[in-house]
This record gives structure tokens, C-alpha cells and sequence, in this order.
């Protein structure tokens, strides 16, 4: 069983038990998260084994109800310092595009339980917030018309699930029925994604959940490879599209470029091996350069390609096209 199903069903497990502050049954914990007795009491063990305050108590001649000690939430250590609430408001301005589905919702709920305990005075200073500081983002969809593809998608994961998809393909620039094996989802640049298998060419590949149209659950199961990782997936790419062959890419920038990269590590593997006063030499390893290609393209004159040759015909290319546009 892969690493990611089991952390996904300890977590509803978790959830489950919160809801039922006076106890649920072993066999109801079953119904609610579709599998065995045997699991749902490893899965127990294994949360008490890590710390989570799991306890029972034994009712009607003996049968266990499994909760959450009734002190845990009572503890000092849980006591928010001010900063602490100050991150959470913050965190959910950053995942913003994700309110009104079911990542969003509990950073929402809980920051609101915060706020409900907490004077008039620091009521308004919440309030007041926004003025004081603001997390200003790029562009990103709203992902609230998409809670039930998102829910399905999870659940899909969760249970090794082949997904019946309709997707808006970009490349293909048409609606496409294909089937899918998600392995996971990654949130980046204010936009959410799915790695996962698709059928139809046989290989791992990433789609922008945005582009879901429509999403289902079939009787067919698959098997998370035990050796997949999202993050050694994504480890080689600029942002979250697929794996190749890695090659170090050299680039030049000057003026505006050369600043923004000083201040910025854009990717792990970037190294400034030379830097003067006329600009800098930069150096990245990378196995795609989709992404890559255009953050390069938008410092204009002020990023150039040193090498590879192809990476450097490209862009050339590129730009030649772009310049033609503007000439036509």
C-alpha cells in the first residue's frame, strides 16, 4: 500500500474522531473510511504510536469508542501567540484560491473559532489587517466551482481509483476522455495541479486541475508506484512539469534581471558563478525547461542563453517570431 494512501485515510480518521467527541465504534470508524476492522485498528495504533491523544472507552459490554482526549485541546502549549494568529491570517490570504473547497475550508473554520475567542479590541486589529498588510498575488483561478472535482480527485487518490476524466487540453487545444491515475497534488504559482498517470500515452503526466471539466470515479483500481515521490517528480523542473534529462543551463543577465536575481532563488539548483558590476552569470540544473523558457522570456533583452545550444536556438526562435508579430 503506498505511503500517500494511508497518511490520507490516518488524516479522515483523525477528522472523524474530532467530530465524535463522546466516542465512535470501531465498526462505524470502518463504514466511514471503506476498509477493515484490522486497518482501522493499525491505523489507530500507528496515531498513538506518534503522539495524537487516541484513548477509548469501553461501553456496552466492552465494545470500545474510539475519541480524542477531551484535555488535549486544553493544553498551554496549543495556547496563539499573536504572531502565530498573524501567520494563520496571513497563510489564508496566500491560499486565497483555494476557499470554498475543502483545502480552504478548515483554514477558514479555524481561524474564525480563533476569532471568536478573542476580545473586541483584537477583533478590530483583525479588521484592520488588511490595511496594514496586504499579500498581493498574480493571477489564479477560483477554484470554489471545483470543490466537487477536487473532493472526487482526493477521493480517487485515497483509494487507488481510476478517474474517468474530460479535460481541456492546451497543447491539443481540444476537449479530451481519457483515463487517469492520480498520485498527487501540488499547489504552486496560486494554481493547482495533478501528477499522475494518464492511459492514453502511458506515462506520468501534469494537468492543471482548472482545466477539469469533469471528473469520475471508476470500479478500476491502480497502484501508486512505491518509488514515486512529488517532490523528486518535480525536483528538475522550473515549476511542476515533468521530468527529462537533466543539463546545466547557463544564462547572463544584466540590468533589472541581474538585480531580481540576486535577490531571488528561483530554483534550488541556481549558482551565481560570476557576478560584477555589468551583471551576473547563472547557472541552473534542470530536466525541463517549459516553464523555464518562459521566466527567461520575460526579462526580455536582459536574460541570454550561454548554453545549451539548443536551449539558446529556442529562444532565439522565439523572440524572431515575436518581433515578426510586432513588424506584421
Amino acid at each position: 500500500m503506498a505511503r500517500g494512501e494511508s497518511l490520507v485515510r490516518q488524516w479522515n480518521l483523525l477528522k472523524a474522531l474530532q467530530v465524535h467527541r463522546f466516542g465512535i465504534g470501531t465498526e462505524e470508524l470502518c463504514r466511514r473510511l471503506g476498509c477493515t476492522k484490522r486497518t482501522v485498528q493499525r491505523d489507530l495504533r500507528v496515531l498513538q504510536n506518534a503522539g495524537f491523544p487516541v484513548c477509548y472507552e469501553a461501553r456496552d459490554f466492552g465494545k470500545r469508542f474510539w475519541k480524542l482526549s477531551p484535555h488535549f485541546v486544553e493544553r498551554q502549549e496549543l495556547m496563539l501567540s499573536v504572531t502565530e494568529m498573524l501567520s494563520l491570517f496571513l497563510s489564508r490570504q496566500l491560499l486565497a484560491p483555494l476557499s470554498g473547497t475543502q483545502f480552504g475550508d478548515g483554514l477558514a473554520t479555524a481561524l474564525e473559532k480563533i476569532k471568536a475567542l478573542l476580545p473586541a479590541r483584537a477583533l478590530n486589529y483583525f479588521d484592520e489587517l488588511d490595511e496594514n498588510l496586504l499579500v498581493k498575488t498574480v493571477a489564479h483561478h477560483d477554484y470554489t466551482g471545483q470543490d466537487r472535482e477536487i473532493r472526487v480527485i482526493n477521493q480517487a487518490m485515497a483509494d487507488g481509483r481510476v478517474l474517468k476524466i474530460r479535460y481541456r487540453s492546451a497543447s491539443r487545444g481540444k476537449v479530451i476522455e481519457a483515463r487517469f491515475h492520480p498520485y498527487g497534488l501540488v499547489f504552486f504559482g496560486m494554481n493547482l495541479y495533478c501528477i499522475g498517470h494518464l492511459e492514453e500515452y502511458d506515462e506520468v503526466r501534469t494537468l492543471k486541475v482548472a482545466r477539469f471539466l469533469a471528473v469520475e470515479l471508476t470500479g478500476d483500481t491502480f497502484r501508486r508506484p512505491p518509488t514515486f515521490s512529488l517532490a523528486a517528480h518535480t525536483h528538475g523542473a522550473f515549476g511542476v512539469f515533468g521530468p527529462g534529462r537533466f543539463q546545466t543551463i547557463k544564462v547572463r543577465f544584466t540590468g533589472w534581471a541581474a538585480i531580481n536575481v540576486r535577490e531571488h532563488t528561483w530554483h534550488p539548483s541556481q549558482k551565481i558563478i560570476q557576478d560584477t558590476k555589468r551583471g551576473l552569470v547563472a547557472t541552473f540544473e534542470l530536466s525541463d525547461t517549459t516553464e523555464f523558457k518562459r521566466w527567461l522570456l520575460g526579462y526580455g533583452r536582459h536574460a541570454v542563453v550561454l548554453s545549451p545550444r539548443k536551449l539558446v536556438r529556442e529562444i532565439r526562435e522565439e523572440l524572431k517570431a515575436a518581433l515578426a508579430e510586432y513588424c506584421s
